[in-house]
């Protein structure tokens, strides 16, 4: 009988969906948008009341598998929820748990590394604590708009939060089907937040593009362990670490790849003139990538060859799209990620290899309007005197020791953080990004997530903190707007771009990364820690004060090295403080006090702790608890249901039968009359 209506639903909604418009489309991008900013305010509050809200984290939130919700959790049918878990059942009699009073946390496995899962990084946990405190406004606006997303037909929108650090926290609550595989940043929505990758027509064509150079140091020290309980050497980090930094690039971004030991060369293409970065497009970053992960080990480091062939690349490559009448704006964002040890075998003394390299650097910028950001990696190494630290310093780059406990996707922080420094300025304040359609974990079906960026405002440059989003079913698009799916989103993509064109359109001063002093200093603390942090020359070695940089009182604000901000970079170095360099305080986040009494355990109960997915999940429609009835209730309205097609089968031919009788008899009954 139950199929029997939903037939009839179905044949509803299809009535309905005929009557769909553009405009109910329209509306409901513009309704996402405007939302989605909304929920980018929420945790932004949130996060500048990161300390208060550490007081009451403990047991507070609720993990992705093993916490048990609320009473006030529900069983909704298909129509109600807008999919069927099909681990459960059809949606009809059986589907899933989920909680619309409260939200869930998802955290990937190596940062659940305490007791029952529990986070234990100072960051993450605060992650965690002050992301909480945006769910009262999640379930406030969810009950406020549920009204107005019935009328146009369509499910409430998801709502969430991914930080930078990898924590997630989504509403409504529902339970995963694999427990700590999802880490926010990897995921398309996210990426489309920032890096511009799944972007269609939103901010692609406004935003620069990355032109991006790795140098990888694949001598034989880098065959040295780093970390021995993951079985990680030096050299298989860095594979991660570079793979997870192309992976990232969107398709209007540019890379090159090089490698040196014995002798540069250039990863995936032949190491011959012209040397040239080539555009990331999903087919050069797999071939690249695939050629990464099969690098061996070889000779001995040759730095300053490896340095000649990579700065001959970039000058090539600015030489060649300066001929293409290229605009000087899309040619700012040059990045060069430098991995090794430290280990060179080049002949030469530290200090000739960091003129070496300065003088390489300026001659680069000389060539334009450029900047050429340089960032270090010294993999095993975490000496803040060694020759690497020293480079980052003359160039004004940022060094980043890394030690066994670092993790590839982290490591590269400081690099993302800079690039993403315009789009947290004013001119970029309102931005949001569309992603294409992709499959969603939750339904495993396509969607749409609008996204918007996240900043910690209280330093400067604005801190990027992760992103928000909001999603649309690609079936619920379509029935909004009644066409087909291709259809749907061509419109998509004309109806996000309209918006983009009237409300975001920045310039390329706008876009420009100019940072102060302090501000440099900040990214490299993110970067690399407080040892990370350049001192002026003056202060060390007593050259004249003009070697130092200025720093200009509208960016003066407090003490760049107070021990309360955990920035102590000269503790060891003997160098006096110059009362020119005590007023960077806004440039660091400083510690919340009793940072190392962070609440270990933030989950509100483990009682579904080592229990499945359909143990944790299924549940009969209507119910607000998980029953192992579901198979027996679905088996049941099969039968029923097959009953049912019987029976209308079976009415259908009795009534094509007595009709064909009755006209039988008609004709008949005519045809006596006739003679």
């Amino acid at each position: 009988m139950k199929s029997t209506f939903r037939i009839l639903a179905a044949c509803l909604c299809q009535a309905l969906t005929v009557g769909a418009t553009l405009q109910e489309l329209t509306l409901g991008i513009q309704r996402l948008n405007s939302d989605v900013i909304e929920l980018r305010n929420e945790v932004e509050s949130s996060i500048s009341r990161r300390c208060d809200s550490i007081d009451g984290c403990y047991k507070s939130s609720y993990d992705e598998c093993q916490s048990e919700y609320t009473s006030l959790q529900q069983c909704p049918s298909l129509e109600l929820l807008g999919y069927a878990i099909p681990e459960c059942g059809s949606g009809s009699n059986c589907n899933g748990l989920y909680d619309t009073s409260i939200t869930t946390v998802r955290l990937p496995s190596n940062l659940a590394t305490g007791v029952d899962g529990n986070p234990t990084n100072a960051e993450v946990i605060e992650a965690v604590c002050y992301s909480r405190s945006a769910e009262k406004w999640m379930v406030n606006k969810f009950n406020k708009d549920k009204q107005w997303w019935t009328s146009l037909n369509v499910s409430s929108p998801r709502m969430y939060f991914g930080s930078s650090t990898g924590v997630f926290r989504v509403f409504p609550a529902t339970h995963s089907r694999e427990c700590g595989t999802y880490d926010p940043r990897v995921r398309p929505w996210y990426q489309a937040s920032h890096s511009f990758s799944k972007v269609p027509s939103t901010i692609s064509n406004s935003v620069k593009a990355r032109n991006v150079v790795i140098v990888m140091d694949t001598s034989r020290s880098m065959s040295a362990t780093l970390n021995e309980n993951k079985n990680t050497t030096r050299l298989s980090f860095m594979k991660e670490a570079v793979i997870s930094t192309i992976n990232a690039l969107s398709e209007i971004s540019h890379i090159a790849v090089i490698r040196f030991g014995e002798s540069p060369e250039i990863i995936g293409r032949p190491s011959t003139d012209p040397l040239l970065w080539e555009q990331a497009t999903p087919e050069n970053k797999e071939r690249i990538i695939y050629l990464i992960e099969n690098i061996e080990v070889n000779g001995r480091s040759d730095v300053v060859e490896g340095f000649d062939f990579t700065f001959q690349l970039i000058r090539n490559s600015l030489n060649r799209i300066n001929g293409q009448d290229t605009q000087a704006c899309e040619l700012e964002n040059i990045a060069l990620l430098f991995f090794s040890d430290g280990d060179f075998n080049s002949g030469i003394t530290n200090d000739e290899i960091v003129d070496t390299f300065s003088s390489y650097v300026e001659e680069v910028e000389n060539m334009g309007d450029y900047h050429l950001a340089t960032f270090l990696y010294s993999i095993g190494n975490t000496d803040p005197n060694q020759v690497m630290k020293q480079m980052s310093c003359a160039v004004d780059g940022y060094w980043t020791p890394v030690s066994s406990i670092s993790t590839p996707e982290k490591v590269t922080s400081g690099y993302q953080v800079l690039f993403s420094v315009p789009l947290g300025t004013s001119a970029f304040y309102n931005y949001t990004s569309w992603s294409k359609p992709y499959k969603f974990t939750s339904s495993n079906k396509l969607g749409y997530t609008v996204s918007a960026l996240v900043y910690n405002r209280d330093v400067e440059p604005p801190r990027f903190m992760g992103a928000v989003g909001m999603d649309i079913s690609a079936e619920a698009a379509k029935n909004l707007y009644g066409g087909t799916m291709k259809e749907t989103e061509m419109i998509m993509d004309e109806i996000i771009s309209n918006i983009k064109e009237t409300e975001f359109n920045a310039t390329c001063d706008q876009q420009r990364i100019n940072l102060t002093f302090c501000e440099i200093q900040s990214v490299r603390q993110l970067a690399g820690g407080n040892e990370a942090v350049c001192i002026p020359p003056n202060l060390n070695t007593g050259k004249d004060s003009s070697t130092s940089v200025e720093v200009t009182d509208q960016n003066a604000t407090g003490n760049l090295f107070d021990y309360e901000l955990g920035v102590d970079p000269i503790a060891t170095s003997g160098a006096i403080i110059d009362l020119d360099l005590q007023n960077c305080s806004k440039a660091f986040i400083p510690f919340c006090p009793g940072y190392d009494e962070y609440p270990d355990k933030v989950w509100a109960n483990v009682n579904f702790q080592g229990k499945s997915f359909i143990e944790r999940v299924c549940c009969e429609v209507g119910t607000n608890n998980v029953t192992d009835q579901c198979p027996e209730l679905e088996q049941k309205d099969k039968a029923i249901s097959n009953a049912a097609i019987f029976g209308l089968v079976f009415t259908s031919l009795a009534v094509v039968e007595l009709l064909g009788c009755y006209f039988c008899l008609y004709y008949k009954k005519r045809s006596s009359v006739q003679i």
